[in-house]
């Protein structure tokens, strides 16, 4: 965070930028979050927001000046829930990284489970360091527990390999659900074929649309045959899209201001601005402290066999099914989870009536 301070002053000072962003890392969101009001910068992230630092201890002040694409990291979690009933699971594994992601995406769960009776049992419950590649431990008690799913929000280092380990180990439940971070094909091919295969992830992309099969022709174009689009990489897109519809609709409807660059009135037009392409959901209209209202979601998964978009990977993606956030504030998500315990290793959530 110190280093990423230093460096968005100097380009402050420097450049004098109209907007700033890009792969703002969740463990540094604080920089923009406090800067860009000092300055009336606005500055976007494409990727998904994580609440529990907005609460004591991290205390991370909420801006409308840093907007996002994705929905909260508690959506997700009760996104994943609801997956697990629908598939009739009885009992769920959760695997997360030790910090405030993985924190964040059990809540969500814990909340669904709380509020929708309960339907199936939560053991165990296992965070790992960032920096762990290897889950041999880990996976040994999962294996014992026998849970029918897993969830895996965003673990570290060794996220991309977590299947495999599950896999080679005899311990893959039923269900591997990963996070939104891993979305899109391009985090099948870095897992490989035989990791991949059969996994589910919540995912910002409809694979199935003509805009995605555009943006995957033009990615390859780009960069190579052998490459494809990865992680967050259409929620930038797409965003890079709204900030220009964003400025033109400025320039189109109060030019005085957008000739003076006025930060306070581009401020005003995210909350009526919105833009949709390659990304299951629009981006914008913005809600008052930069979050994506109502943003969409889905759940993909990897099944046999190649698609066109890429014929030398021997799997391809399937739309599962979609989900809609709750149109809530950031702020009336935190007036929810403040004080909330998040699910605790050791601890076992058991289903109703066991």
């Amino acid at each position: 965070p110190a280093k990423f301070r230093q460096k968005l002053l100097r380009e402050i000072q420097t450049w004098h930028p109209d907007v700033a962003g890009g792969a703002a890392l969740e463990t540094t969101i604080r920089v923009p979050c406090e800067l860009a009001p000092r300055y009336k910068l606005l500055c976007f992230v494409g990727g998904h927001l994580s609440m529990t630092k907005y609460l004591p201890p991290g205390e991370v002040p909420l801006s409308p000046w840093v907007v996002y694409y994705g929905y909260s990291d508690f959506f997700a979690g009760q996104f994943a829930g609801q997956f697990f009933e629908e598939m009739g699971c009885k009992k769920v594994a959760l695997l997360a990284g030790d910090y405030d992601w993985g924190y964040s995406n059990g809540i969500g769960l814990k909340y669904y489970w709380e509020t929708h009776g309960q339907p199936f049992e939560i053991y165990p419950v296992i965070y790992v360091p960032l920096d762990k590649t290897d889950y041999s431990t880990e996976i040994q008690l999962i294996k014992q527990e026998k849970p029918d799913a897993i969830f895996i929000p965003y673990t570290g280092a060794g996220w991309m390999s977590a299947a495999t380990q599950l896999k080679d180990a005899g311990a893959a439940p039923r269900i591997i659900l990963y996070g939104t971070t891993y979305s899109n094909m391009g985090g099948a091919k870095v897992t490989g074929a035989y990791g991949a295969e059969g996994i589910y992830t919540l995912a910002d992309h409809d694979p199935t649309t003509d805009a995605w099969r555009e943006y995957v022709r033009r990615w390859k174009e780009a960069y190579g045959a052998q490459s494809y689009p990865d992680t967050y990489s259409n929620n930038y897109y797409q965003l890079i899209y709204w900030i220009k519809a964003l400025f033109e609709r400025v320039y189109r409807e109060n030019p005085e201001a957008a000739r003076a660059k006025d930060p306070e009135v581009i401020l005003e037009y995210t909350h009526e601005v919105s833009y949709q392409n390659v990304c299951i959901s629009p981006m914008g209209p913005m809600g008052p402290d930069g979050e994506n209202l109502g943003a969409k979601g889905a759940v993909i998964q990897f099944l046999p066999g190649a698609s066109d978009l890429d014929p030398t990977f021997p799997l391809h993606p399937v739309l599962v099914r979609t989900f809609l956030t709750p149109e809530l504030t950031s702020r009336e998500v935190l007036d929810i989870i403040a004080g909330y315990e998040k699910l605790e290793p050791g601890v076992e959530y058991p289903a109703a009536g066991g």
